[in-house]
């Protein structure tokens, strides 16, 4: 599957586009794809995700393969790491005019609206969205 308004190197690291270019989209989650292109379609604003193909700061906010230098600190320290980043599951991301926190008011407001069941951290600075259903509704907050 592939969005009707990202392309997949916002959705991956430079590494993993360089070796399987638009065939990477194989390794994100359909169900994120469907619920970032609702987001999207609903908020009419510009999401950023990854940004380095603009040359943008941001190479980690999507999947996180094992040269992502977050997954290697985590298992040079012996640390498990599960994230839904790594499974392909997991953004993190803005939108442009809105804070993190107005963004996740804005998708509880309309959570039945939502395509699927999501995940979403709170007390953070951007919006990280995963498809780790925890069996709690449409919206677990963690």
């Amino acid at each position: 599957m592939r969005s009707n308004y990202f392309e997949i190197y916002e959705f991956v690291s430079p590494q993993v586009y360089i070796v399987h270019e638009d065939d990477a989209w194989k390794f994100i989650d359909p169900r994120l794809i469907e619920t970032m292109d609702f987001i999207k379609a609903s908020f009419g604003k510009t999401i950023t995700i990854n940004d380095w193909w603009w040359k943008g700061k941001f190479t980690q906010r999507g999947l996180r393969d094992n040269m992502c230098s977050i997954v290697k600190n985590k298992t040079g320290n012996n640390v498990l790491y599960l994230s839904g980043h790594v499974l392909g599951m997991a953004v993190d991301f803005d939108v442009k005019g809105y804070t993190a926190e107005q963004v996740r008011q804005k998708l509880i407001e309309m959570k039945d609206l939502l395509p699927y069941p999501i995940r979403l951290e709170k007390n953070v600075s951007w919006v990280h969205l995963d498809m780790m259903d925890e069996g709690e509704g449409k919206i677990y907050i963690f």
